[in-house]
């Protein structure tokens, strides 16, 4: 039943199997075109070359011209404006010095990009003269001219190997052999041959090559001599002439230069050619060559550390990426956009099936179409090599179709669902090492092809998913299977599943690449990981881009090349298992290094090695193919250049010393990585001493701003990252000062530190003497109690037993007379006795706490005169006493009409006591926030010794009365006179408020004295 549904189809290769053959699709490399329009500034170009801080230079009709993958700068020579521009006829980069020569036959050395004073020579100089320069075969600069001869330069040091008077007429080349010859290519004497016999020059014309005119002269292999010409490329080898290549018999060659691996390019009108090294042989006879087309007359050639080409011709410079991608395009042959699965065999042919259908051949620049077995109208998912010429087939429609090519005859056999087949659609294929076929449908899981017979697997035998999105195996026999929902590895007839609890990303599938280490790499749209040892790893720390949607995957010379939705790079294997990325151990590519795009394309292989190493990519837009020898060395660490500062938008030179004035300012720093290759994917770090903790995040920008920079002295300093993400090892930076502010300056903060220690130090003082004063206060506050408890005592106890005293002594005077009276006045005497204790005893109590006096002043003063007038001696009559009140009554502060009332009743004590009056009055007067209370008496008066001297000695009243009248503010004033009586004036100061509640009462504070 089988062979009934099989469909088997044996055609002949001329009978239909293969469409036409289509025209040759040419394959394209990265080019570049300046011209004056897109920046280059023209002329005539001379001659190329490139210094080890990774600059292009130009020597052309308009002066030196430097390249750094951004611009292309004019360079004054010898302190002169760019003006002047002075054609420069070649230059020579030694190192990181750069040789010039002009047509004046001067020579020029620079250093970091600065011309040094031109060197000296014989002083013969001419315009429109030719000059030269070339190698020795030991690298050191030749310099030749009519007028200086040739000179070779040594460590710098100059020897003249040949006089000028010797030299031909019009040279136009100047190089040595291996073998030790000096050759001189001339326009009108041909080729001349300079050797040294015992010291002496001996010059010999070359026999064949003496009438024609010698454009450029390149040395390859040990003897063999390269001759550019007006009438084809030449060669010399052991002093015979030869045509190198008939294809280049008739052209005018004026340009030659070799490539770092060998290979030799040649420059003629309109085009460039290529001679591999590997098809040059020892006599410089080429036996193969490529070609590309310029756009004018190639003039100079040379190319760089990277590999790429450069193409001088007049007004324009080209640059063929030799080093790069070469990629297919549709524009150039290719018959598709995107081109969906690719396959290598084993003769190296290129199988692709693009996303619009069909399968198409690629070999030896041609490209044919399949049309067998309706695979011409049907879309090709997937396919696998088997034998040295079995392909299978994997189709959306059609099932599986295995194809074998048998000399000029191809059988198509196709497998379907009535075969067997899980589906119809078949997604991915793989062919085991034993034979084996396994195909993996969308949604129908997977099916087995052995021994003539298919078997489907799917979730009920252990699959993850009945979607498979990508098959591969081992050559233990291990199949490795990729699906929606995980990976399934079938070992020994046993289904091992691996899904996100063992480790894998949370997503589908979509690519499996099994190493040379049996380490199995698992692409899914959620990233990259590996299945090493029955363990899933997900690699941490990894690029960004390894964290995508991984297309496709495959492995050369230790690097793996991934493909992602949006990224084309490779990444150190090693790095990927360690979880540890050092510099250089990753890279992405773009579209300068030559490919279509970065997109990658959604089938199960996407990117392919062929026997050769070489990485072929299937991406969108076309195909491209990557010589294994490229990008296998370590690139070129990026020289790092500060174009300038800007300070609130106005440029400082950068080379002098830079001072910014005070004030906020915005400074702009401008700098460039030296990449003429690739200056879009060159990276940057930066920092500013004393603002920056540290380097800043990489960055792609070319410039940073700072704002509000303190005064001081600042370094800045910037490092640059090539592509292969390796940093230069040098930083490069530049130093500026900010100028203070006067308020920022040394001497305004040390003016400052000094006050504020002055106002310190008078702080300091004030609260000394504020605590002096405090100490003082104290002090005195002790004494005057001191004062106060003294007077407290004379005004009730010393009077009360004095009172007692006069009392006694009435009653005594009665005994002898009046015996009755003199009982009572005991019995007074006692009443009075107790009362003194009474009042004793309160005084000690007003002692220890605030005095309260209720009692209106003119009572309390009627009440103390009639106490006094009791204790009179009663030999005379008592005086008689009263009590005056003019103006208004103020209410007086307790305090204070206490301390009135006791200055007034020791007043009234000493008049009843000591006046001998008749009459005492005391008068209290209310008026304009004054108290003013009056003692008069009509007594024996005071002398003038008590009123000068206060008080009489060993008496305590009236210097206690004073000392009360200073403690309130008030002021005593007395008048007397001896036998007139005396009168005596408290005035008190008094200050009223009335309260905010509208009832009246008076405040009253104490005043200074009046």
């Amino acid at each position: 039943m089988h062979r009934l549904f099989q469909y088997v189809a044996l055609v002949l290769l001329s009978g239909g199997a293969f469409g036409t053959v289509r025209s040759n699709v040419i394959p394209t490399h990265g080019q570049d075109v300046w011209d004056m329009a897109s920046g280059f500034p023209g002329g005539y170009i001379y001659s190329m070359t490139q210094t080890a801080d990774g600059y292009i230079w130009i020597g052309t009709s308009k002066g030196l011209v430097r390249y750094g993958g951004w611009n292309f700068m004019p360079i004054p020579q010898d302190g002169s404006s760019v003006e002047t521009k002075v054609p420069i006829l070649a230059v020579l980069a030694d190192s990181n010095e750069l040789w010039v020569a002009d047509d004046h036959t001067h020579l020029f050395r620079y250093a970091a990009g600065h011309s040094s004073a031109r060197i000296p020579d014989n002083g013969k100089h001419s315009r429109y003269l030719t000059a030269l320069l070339g190698r020795n075969r030991d690298g050191w600069p030749l310099f030749a001219s009519e007028a200086q001869g040739i000179v070779e330069y040594e460590h710098g040091s100059a020897r003249v190997l040949l006089d000028p008077s010797m030299m031909p007429h019009s040279p136009t080349a100047i190089t040595q052999t291996a073998d030790g010859a000096f050759w001189i290519g001339s326009r009108d004497s041909g080729l001349l041959r300079l050797t040294f016999r015992l010291g002496a020059p001996e010059i010999q014309r070359v026999a064949g090559l003496t009438n024609i005119k010698v454009n450029c002269l390149l040395p390859i292999g040990d003897s063999a001599l390269l001759i550019g010409t007006d009438k084809g490329l030449l060669s010399v080898h052991n002093g015979n002439s030869s045509e190198v290549s008939p294809e280049l018999g008739s052209l005018e060659i004026l340009a030659l230069a070799s490539g770092r691996e060998g290979d030799v390019w040649i420059g003629s009108e309109g085009r460039v050619f290529k001679a591999p090294v590997r098809d040059i042989d020892r006599e410089g006879k080429i036996h193969a060559l490529d070609s590309i087309e310029v756009h004018g007359t190639v003039s100079a050639l040379f190319e760089d550390r990277d590999g790429d080409l450069w193409i001088g011709e007049p007004n324009v410079v080209e640059r063929y990426r030799a080093s790069g991608f070469t990629t297919y395009l549709s524009s150039a042959g290719l018959p598709c956009t995107n081109c969906g699965a690719i396959h290598i065999d084993q003769q190296d042919r290129v199988w692709f099936a693009p996303w619009n259908g069909g399968l198409f051949l690629l070999s030896k620049g041609s490209i044919r179409t399949l049309e067998a077995a309706g695979i011409k109208n049907d879309t090709v998912y997937s396919i696998a090599g088997g034998g040295a010429d079995e392909l299978w087939i994997a189709r959306k429609y059609g099932g599986l179709t295995r194809l074998h090519l048998e000399g000029d005859r191809l059988q198509a056999e196709t497998h379907t669902q009535r075969d067997g087949l899980a589906k119809d659609s078949v997604y991915a294929v793989y062919r085991a090492q034993d034979g084996t076929v396994w195909a993996g449908t969308l949604g129908n899981g997977l099916s087995r092809f052995r021994n003539g017979k298919w078997h489907t697997f799917d979730t009920r035998d252990g699959l993850p998913s009945n979607t498979i999105s990508a098959i591969t195996g081992n050559t233990a026999g291990d199949v490795f299977v990729g699906t929606r929902n995980g990976l399934a590895v079938l070992r020994n007839e046993h289904w091992i599943s691996y899904t996100a609890q063992d480790g894998l990303p949370p997503s589908p599938i979509a690519s499996l690449f099994l190493d040379d280490s049996n380490t199995l790499w698992i692409g899914t749209t959620k990233g990259i990981s590996f299945l090493q040892s029955g363990t899933v790893h997900v690699p941490l720390r990894a690029p960004n881009a390894l964290y995508g949607e991984i297309l496709g995957i495959a492995e050369s010379n230790g690097w793996l090349w991934i493909t992602t939705d949006d990224h084309v790079l490779r990444v150190k294997r090693t790095a990927l298992l360690k979880q540890s990325f050092g510099e250089g151990d990753y890279r992405e590519f773009g579209v300068t290094e030559g490919l279509p795009s970065t997109e990658g394309v959604k089938r199960s292989q996407s990117v392919a090695v062929d026997s050769r190493g070489r990485i072929w990519l299937s991406l969108n837009k076309g195909i491209s193919v990557l010589e294994p020898s490229a990008f296998a060395r370590p690139a070129f660490p990026v020289t790092t250049r500060l174009d300038a500062m800007l300070v609130d938008g106005r440029a400082f030179p950068v080379e002098s010393p830079i001072l910014i004035p005070a004030g906020r300012h915005r400074l702009t720093f401008q700098y460039a990585g030296v990449n003429v290759s690739n200056p879009n994917d060159v990276r940057y770090r930066y920092r500013l001493d004393n603002v920056d903790p540290g380097w800043s995040e990489t960055t792609a920008l070319r410039e940073i701003d700072y704002t509000n920079i303190p005064p001081g002295e600042f370094q800045f300093h910037v490092m640059a990252r090539n592509p292969d993400g390796v940093w230069s090892g040098q930083e490069t930076t530049m130093a500026f000062e900010v100028a203070p502010a006067y308020w920022q300056t040394r001497w305004f903060r040390v003016g400052s530190v000094l006050a504020l220690l002055l106002l310190i130090f008078v702080l300091y003082r004030l609260r000394l003497r504020e605590l002096h004063q405090q100490f003082n206060a104290a002090l005195d506050a002790h004494v005057n109690e001191r004062t106060r408890i003294a007077r407290e005592l004379h005004d009730t106890l010393l009077q009360n037993l004095h009172g007692l005293l006069f009392r006694f002594q009435a009653a005594r005077n009665m005994l002898p007379k009046r015996t009755e009276e003199a009982m009572e006045a005991l019995d007074g005497a006692i009443t009075r006795t107790e009362q003194a204790i009474a009042e004793s005893r309160d005084t000690i109590k007003d002692l220890r706490s605030e005095r309260v006096t209720p009692t209106d002043l003119a009572e309390l003063l009627t009440q103390t005169g009639r106490e006094l007038e009791t204790v009179t001696d009663a030999n005379r009559n008592p005086p008689v006493f009263r009590v005056i009140v003019e103006g208004e009554r103020q209410t007086l502060s307790p305090a204070l009409e206490d301390e009135v009332y006791r200055i007034v009743r020791e007043l009234l004590r000493n008049a009843f006591q000591h006046a001998g009056a008749r009459h005492i009055e005391a008068e209290i007067r209310y008026k304009d926030h004054l108290l003013r209370v009056l003692i008069r008496d009509d007594g024996k008066g005071m002398t003038p010794k008590v009123l000068k001297e206060g008080g009489q000695p060993g008496h305590w009243g009236l210097p206690g009365v004073r000392e009360r009248a200073k403690q309130i503010g008030a002021q005593l004033d007395f008048w007397s006179e001896a036998g007139a009586g005396t009168e005596v004036q408290l005035t008190v100061p008094v200050a009223s408020e009335r309260p905010r509640d509208g009832s009246k009462f008076r405040l009253f504070r104490k005043t200074s004295k009046s």
